[in-house]
């Protein structure tokens, strides 16, 4: 996530005609948080062009189909994150060490999750450049690994949309999926739903991943595993239990973040080689990945964050 005064161009007629939801949103994006998006905006429509809007088209979709309203989501998720990031600029350190605390203050808070947290990252995908890339990668080096066939899963769906694609795109394999929220549950079923996938393809649930994983050995033909070691305690442990539920072989997309801070994140990795270093200890071979800093879009960036994404094979 990176903030500017650069100026972004208003959407002309064909745009708005070709991607009205993406163009609305757009609006009240340099409307309302003008600081916030202008330089996100410019970046994403330079180097993406019409990708940028048919991505955007169809979050803002999926999101105002649940009954969301886009662009507040997005600039108070948004916000949210800055304040806890500049907190750890000052400060070198993550706003919290206690998942249970995070559990109270935001996985089981309808006034968080309901009103901005799912809708606002789910929308991050189109609207955050860093985001926006990494979703492109997850097309372009997860997916076309995914077999089409047996049973994959992913910890910590939270919106869902990873689900969607990965069972959109390979018609012939099933999924489970756990979470911890049950707001995340509620909108990732009803995502799939609008998604058209058949409910028989799907079967989602609840799973703390700190504890010992309730299915069987060698069960999955691929996992998710996005967006979540850096929101626990010890991500080794979630690793290796994930890797006894994989088939040998088995693609992984894996996610997480350095020097970024967020309302739920806990564990703070001090560089990328660590996060390497403990996916192949947990038995992952690193087959792709992606580093993506916010200083490589903004080089005039205060934000130290970093995102990284890897496709891994279950050794």
């Amino acid at each position: 996530m990176m903030s500017s005064s650069a100026t972004a161009e208003i959407p002309n007629e064909e745009l708005r005609a070709a991607y009205p939801g993406a163009s609305s949103t757009v609006d009240a994006l340099l409307r309302d948080a003008k600081m916030l998006f202008a330089h996100q905006i410019t970046t994403l429509t330079a180097k993406h062009g019409v990708e940028f809007w048919k991505q955007a088209e169809r979050l803002v979709a999926y999101s105002t189909a649940l009954g969301g309203q886009p662009a507040s989501a997005l600039i108070e998720y948004t916000l949210a994150y800055l304040k806890e990031q500049v907190r750890f600029i000052k400060t070198g350190e993550y706003s919290h060490t206690d998942f249970n605390d995070v559990r109270r203050e935001v996985y089981d808070n309808p006034d968080v999750m309901q009103r901005f947290y799912l809708d606002g990252l789910l929308l991050t995908h189109a609207f955050w450049p860093i985001h926006f890339d990494m979703h492109d990668f997850f097309e372009a080096e997860f997916l076309s690994r995914v077999p089409n066939s047996g049973v994959g899963t992913e910890y910590g769906f939270g919106h869902g949309l990873y689900l969607l694609e990965t069972l959109a795109g390979h018609p012939q394999t099933r999924a489970r999926g756990f979470d911890i929220s049950q707001f995340s549950l509620d909108y990732a079923t009803r995502l799939l739903a609008h998604g058209k996938v058949d409910a028989a393809r799907f079967e989602l649930g609840f799973a703390d991943v700190r504890e010992p994983f309730q299915v069987e050995t060698g069960g999955f033909s691929w996992a998710i595993f996005a967006e979540i070691i850096e929101h626990i305690p010890d991500p080794a442990f979630s690793l290796r239990e994930l890797h006894r539920t994989l088939e040998p072989g088995s693609p992984v997309f894996a996610t997480t973040v350095i020097h970024s801070n967020a309302l739920d994140h806990i564990y703070q990795f001090a560089d990328v080689e660590e996060v390497r270093t403990m996916l192949s200890n947990c038995g992952f071979e690193i087959e792709a990945e992606r580093v993506l800093s916010v200083r490589d879009y903004d080089p005039k960036a205060k934000d130290p964050s970093v995102d990284v994404a890897f496709v891994c094979r279950a050794r």
